[in-house]
């Protein structure tokens, strides 16, 4: 798997990759179902929102398919792109987003694509 997550939560990947993120620091007092949402740089949502349980753990893992990535271009020409991730803690009454790795407020939680350079499968 080829995601990294530097010390300010920017995810680097390359296009057509597949990784996991570890997202710490969520209460657990509660089974929360979490979600996680990757925006292009005009705020639309790039494929599905991924959600798992907490099950009253202080961290979650989502594993981000090749499926997801594989809809993140990178304009031809360009070394990468620059897209958006969020995280959100829901119950039945409470919706939070969360901040990644010490981010204030507002900041955006940046996510670096490299484009494709192989394109392999399992078969």
């Amino acid at each position: 798997m080829t995601l990294n997550i530097d010390d300010n939560g920017t995810i680097f990947i390359y296009q057509g990759d597949s990784g996991e993120v570890v997202i710490n620091g969520i209460a657990d007092d509660n089974d929360y179902l979490v979600y996680f949402s990757i925006k292009d740089p005009d705020r639309n949502s790039v494929g599905s929102e991924l959600v798992v349980n907490s099950n009253y753990n202080d961290y979650v893992t989502f594993f981000i398919p090749s499926t997801l990535t594989n809809l993140l271009d990178v304009p031809k020409g360009d070394c990468c792109k620059v897209y958006h991730y969020g995280i959100k803690i829901c119950t039945q009454d409470i919706e939070d987003t969360q901040f990644v790795q010490g981010a204030e407020f507002g900041q955006l939680n940046n996510m670096i694509v490299f484009p494709k350079i192989v394109e392999g499968s399992y078969v």
